[in-house]
């Protein structure tokens, strides 16, 4: 940031610039198509901030392995890919959470959503949350 009466560029102090998107939402398509004609956009996927999790100290290693099995299992439905991949920032409620209170509360509601309508839901949401606990990656 620069001072106003300089001839570099500054951000006004009561302007926020928030910088996420979520490109699964279509009804921000138009917007969406007027963001990405003015700014670059950077995919950013789970894997790449996973350094979050290590505020959860001893729970971080648990944290990453049922962050990666459930999203390698959304990436693998047939109707669902990698953007439908949920990130570490709902991983870190199990600083306060147990894993089932975070499935429960959190990660199967946003499931059922992403599935609402298809064919195999409760199919679906069981393979979930088999993966996010480990047993399907045992079979």
């Amino acid at each position: 940031m620069h001072p106003k009466d300089t001839p570099e560029f500054y951000v006004p102090e009561n302007v926020y610039i928030i910088g996420t998107m979520n490109d699964i939402d279509r009804s921000v398509d138009t917007f969406d198509f007027a963001m990405r004609r003015r700014f670059r956009f950077l995919n950013i996927d789970p894997k790449d901030c996973s350094s979050m999790l290590g505020e959860l100290k001893e729970k971080t290693a648990e944290a990453n392995m049922r962050m990666n099995r459930l999203n390698k299992a959304i990436i693998e439905h047939p109707e669902l890919n990698e953007n439908y991949q949920i990130g570490p920032a709902y991983f870190l409620e199990l600083a306060t959470l147990s894993p089932e209170q975070l499935w429960q509360d959190y990660l199967e509601p946003l499931l059922k959503e992403y599935l609402r309508g298809t064919v195999d839901e409760d199919q679906a949401i069981e393979r979930f949350h088999e993966a996010y606990e480990g047993v399907a990656s045992e079979n």
